[in-house]
């Protein structure tokens, strides 16, 4: 990567879509956040990341972190006017509006929800700045629930005006991410741009495709895992009463990184954000069978499985699969795919940082979809 691609990220929590990018060589100018502790965070961990890598993109300059200054509220018209302004035409707009009002877990309030509204505040910001290509994740809620799925096809309508879209509700596991995350993920080039390529003779399939077929205009990264929930897992095991080697015999080599073992390799007390956790309160820490994820909270991960979705709100709780505590700070961020030389600052509290984690749209995810969209954009660039 010789070039970078100027973007801007929108609702950025604490950066894990961001870094995804960034690892592709998309350089954030400007990231909005309106939570003051989710700024911290960014603004901490990126530029830990940034400090640490060792990947060329950073090391040269290439890449640089953006600090976010102050926190933002993106549906203040001076905010909007500011991005107008400074980023108009800007290559790309990444974000994912925070999803409460539209997860089954929530409330259920959708578009009259205070949280639901951001959907239309991230339409009306790409709508007037107007860039190559946009980025938007969601919960599948707002494309699977029919209370909101009018709200998520008026939103696509909009954007249909000027934008050729891509949008599938995209499973992390398929990407060697060791949760079970479902998530609505849309890519939209502008529409000159698909023509310029089109013209070309690209080809235009907008639905899921996992083919390797390089003359498409945009595809959806290939997914390695996609028969992951077929695999005959471990049942429950009582907690702390060691392996049962007949169990885990059915499980393929080939699905051994999905494993909540596998993504805990290498950490100790030592690891950055590991020794913070919430301290155990119930009896209930000791009495749950490990791989026991049936109930909405007090879910004990297995370590011969993936975990469920990462979420830490609604006072749900997930349990260490062999330790009695909660998981960890580092824990849950590399369930995440979140990379190690991301930290988080100590002075965050650990409800923030658990909510920030949930919140997140998964590093590796990010990244193989930032790859996707910058060979079309690679290939655009080449005709012009």
């Amino acid at each position: 990567m010789k070039n970078k691609i100027d973007i801007i990220s929108l609702f950025s929590g604490g950066g894990f879509l961001d870094l995804g990018f960034m690892n592709q060589g998309f350089q954030v100018n400007a990231a909005v956040e309106f939570h003051e502790a989710f700024v911290n965070s960014y603004n901490h961990g990126v530029k830990t990341f940034v400090k640490k890598s060792q990947k060329d993109i950073y090391k040269s300059g290439l890449i640089t972190h953006a600090n976010i200054p102050e926190p933002l509220d993106a549906t203040k018209p001076e905010v909007q006017h500011n991005l107008i302004h400074d980023f108009h035409g800007i290559s790309g707009i990444i974000g994912g509006p925070p999803c409460q009002d539209f997860s089954i877990g929530g409330k259920n309030l959708g578009i009259e929800g205070d949280r639901g509204k951001l959907i239309f505040t991230y339409r009306d910001i790409v709508q007037q700045i107007q860039p190559m290509f946009i980025f938007f994740e969601n919960v599948a809620g707002l494309y699977r629930t029919k209370t909101h799925q009018n709200e998520f096809f008026n939103l696509k309508n909009e954007l249909e005006k000027e934008y050729t879209l891509w949008y599938e509700i995209i499973n992390a596991l398929d990407y060697g991410i060791p949760q079970d995350r479902s998530r609505l993920a849309l890519v939209g080039f502008r529409k000159d741009v698909v023509k310029k390529l089109i013209d070309n003779d690209y080809k235009l399939i907008t639905e899921p495709y996992d083919g390797h077929h390089d003359d498409l205009v945009f595809k959806w990264p290939t997914k390695k895992f996609a028969n992951a929930k077929k695999v005959k897992w471990p049942k429950q095991w009582e907690f702390r009463s060691g392996i049962n080697n007949e169990d885990i015999k059915s499980i393929p080599e080939f699905y051994k990184p999905l494993l909540v073992q596998s993504a805990f390799i290498g950490l100790d007390s030592s690891s950055s954000n590991q020794n913070e956790f919430f301290n155990p309160y119930s009896a209930k820490f000791t009495k749950i069978f490990e791989g026991d994820t049936s109930r909405k909270s007090f879910k004990r991960l297995h370590r011969y499985r993936y975990s469920p979705t990462v979420a830490y709100g609604n006072n749900e709780v997930h349990l260490h699969p062999t330790e009695a505590r909660r998981l960890s700070v580092r824990e849950a961020l590399r369930i995440q795919s979140v990379p190690d030389n991301y930290v988080l600052p100590s002075e965050i509290t650990l409800t923030d940082k658990f909510k920030l984690i949930s919140n997140g749209v998964p590093t590796k995810k990010a990244e193989l979809i930032a790859k996707e969209i910058r060979r079309t954009i690679e290939n655009y660039l080449a005709l012009k």
